[in-house]
């Protein structure tokens, strides 16, 4: 049985972590290691754990991280795995990362990511030689190479939906200049466990906040992946909108068509292209935040205007199961050879 050592077990990712590895047939948890609450019993810091998990938390440690377990999940903001890497990779213990440290292939990418993080004043990386031994952790696109990959740089929630809403238009080079107008609306939890001004409740409630207009960093992940997928470029023009709820993101992307389709001809595509992927779903109707909250899906719809020449394609995912938790545990079922849908087979929650 794989034991799973996660870092930054207190946090609202290592959290969803936690939950979803308590319900695996297969892995289980080795150790949480948190500098927030270290020395506390996790269930003592969440209190719906009771009964289901009681281990301590630990404080970061050197000789504590990559001891004792098969992989190491760095549930930590960007900038942290990187200083831990190479001492992972000599050792041979492979890790899975929820920041962007080990989204790119090189460091130009990473650089562009750096620079549009606002939390990321130096665009330097620690260990640039790790690069070529990374993987995006996207499965429906990536499984072959994640599967053998000792690192799995899992995506940003953003660009989660945005690439799997976008993969298949993108593949056929279906989209004019590879522009795509992006609104994305997210749930609160988005930000992590940490208070903000943005995110007070009384500012949020009744609210909807546009915030970091054409200059998020997800879009370069995003951009990165569609444009490998066509061979040309991709270039997203994307709003990203805070609402007044705590979990779901809904992107609605808006392109115009290098040839003319009706909706039925690209829903056939759309349901031909993830055929073999479980927590794909291709709607007949829109796509709605309750339709997937709480699961690993990404429900997918689109209409097309009545000459065929335009496309609006609308993704729905939980920010913090799709768009990190639950995408994390697919890598990691796909990392060590289990089903894609092992610990992560239960419907959203509604109402």
């Amino acid at each position: 049985m794989p034991r799973v050592q996660l870092i930054g077990a207190t946090g609202y990712g290592g959290l969803g972590m936690i939950e979803l590895l308590l319900a695996h047939p297969e892995f289980e948890i080795a150790s949480l290691i948190a500098r927030d609450d270290a020395g506390r019993r996790i269930d003592e810091v969440y209190q719906h754990l009771i009964d289901r998990c009681d281990l301590t938390v630990q404080a970061p440690d050197d000789d504590i991280i990559g001891s004792d377990c098969d992989i190491v999940v760095f549930a930590t903001p960007d900038g942290v795995s990187q200083g831990y890497a190479s001492a992972l990779a000599d050792a041979g213990v492979r890790f899975l990362d929820y920041s962007g440290d080990f989204r790119f292939g090189d460091s130009a990418a990473y650089g562009r990511y750096a620079a549009a993080h606002p939390s990321i004043a130096d665009g330097s990386h620690k260990s640039e030689a790790l690069f070529d031994r990374s993987q995006f952790g996207i499965p429906e696109l990536y499984a072959d190479k994640i599967a053998d990959s000792p690192i799995t740089g899992n995506p940003g929630c953003f660009a989660v939906g945005i690439i799997l809403g976008l993969a298949p238009l993108f593949t056929d080079d279906m989209i004019v200049d590879g522009t795509v107008t992006v609104d994305g609306l997210t749930g609160s939890s988005g930000a992590g466990k940490k208070p903000a001004p943005l995110q007070h409740f009384s500012h949020l409630n009744d609210n909807v906040v546009p915030y970091r207009v054409f200059a998020h960093q997800h879009v370069v992940e995003a951009q990165e992946t569609l444009g490998s997928l066509s061979g040309g470029p991709a270039s997203l023009h994307f709003v990203p909108h805070l609402l007044g709820t705590t979990r779901g993101i809904l992107s609605t992307m808006h392109a115009a068509l290098t040839k003319t389709a009706t909706r039925d001809d690209l829903l056939a595509r759309y349901r031909e292209f993830y055929a073999d992927h479980p927590f794909v779903r291709v709607l007949d109707t829109p796509s709605t935040l309750k339709g997937t909250a709480g699961s690993n899906y990404c429900d997918i719809s689109l209409e097309t205007t009545p000459d065929g020449k335009r496309v609006v394609v609308m993704a729905s995912i939980d920010n913090l199961m799709k768009g990190q938790s639950g995408n994390a545990l697919q890598n990691l079922n796909v990392m060590f050879g289990y089903d894609q849908r092992a610990g992560l087979d239960r419907p959203p929650l509604y109402p």
